[in-house]
């Protein structure tokens, strides 16, 4: 690339494109607690799992599931269920992240006394086929909880009778459940969340360079048109940096996983 008149700031030049270049990595660079996804898939497939519960309460609150995806329990990978007084159980359905599921914590209740009851929990997929069922026996460390009593059927009762202010009980898995076909869901949401990403933004920057109206030649045009694609898509990488990371992170755990999964 050679240099251009300084008055023409969308021609290509090293300078520029190495700036782009380093705007582009110091923002992929920051923390990203929330990942942004601008084109999801239209119809994933049946690999994808949920979470079904079918519960029921004696107290209105709110009732939380913390899934472990590999970076432990967080506000951020959380399902929450408002729930009210009922003497019948109800069948709620969840879907879980693309992402394998190491560990399940149950939060009955925000706080305070109460029964919470269940008779059915499993992780499911969209076909509605059994991955896991989780029973009444899987209820590890009660944490203010007082009793956990069995229910026909596997489930369980968990009765809350002192002041509690952040009552949990670990659900055990024995072992991380992997989604069917996660790695190539998450490798299509980067390319299309990117690839859209990309297209509006150098749609955007197009326009500003037709209004700025300083080419004197289609060859000029052109150059310029390439190097605003190559500046529009550093940013929608980085733009989407948690969705890459978390599908870099989700394949290295899966892969880590079967690795040291027991031989069948």
């Amino acid at each position: 690339m050679s240099e251009v008149p300084v008055h023409d700031p969308f021609q290509p030049t090293w300078r520029r494109s190495l700036l782009a270049v380093t705007l582009a990595v110091l923002a992929y660079a920051l923390p990203q607690q929330v990942p942004l996804e601008y084109f999801s898939l239209n119809n994933p497939s049946s690999g994808l799992n949920y979470l079904e519960i079918t519960c029921a309460a004696n107290v209105r609150s709110e009732t939380q599931f913390y899934l472990n995806t590999g970076r432990g329990f967080n506000e951020q990978e959380k399902i929450r269920l408002p729930i009210a007084p009922s003497q019948s159980a109800y069948t709620y359905t969840f879907p879980l992240p693309d992402a394998p599921l190491i560990g399940l914590r149950l939060d009955p209740f925000l706080s305070g006394a109460g029964d919470f009851s269940f008779t059915r929990c499993r992780i499911i997929n969209r076909r509605g086929e059994e991955i896991r069922r989780l029973t009444r026996d899987d209820l590890l460390s009660p944490h203010q909880i007082d009793t956990i009593a069995p229910l026909p059927d596997g489930g369980g009762l968990l009765q809350i009778r002192g002041p509690a202010d952040d009552p949990s009980v670990i659900i055990d898995l024995h072992q991380p459940v992997i989604p069917e076909g996660m790695n190539g869901r998450n490798l299509q949401r980067c390319l299309r969340s990117c690839g859209y990403l990309a297209l509006m933004l150098w749609l955007l920057l197009l326009t500003i360079y037709i209004a700025w109206g300083r080419w004197s030649s289609r060859r000029r045009a052109l150059r310029a048109a390439a190097f605003l694609a190559f500046v529009a898509l550093g940013f929608a990488i980085a733009a989407n940096r948690g969705l890459i990371k978390n599908s870099l992170g989700s394949a290295h755990s899966a892969a880590r996983i079967l690795r040291h999964a027991p031989a069948r």
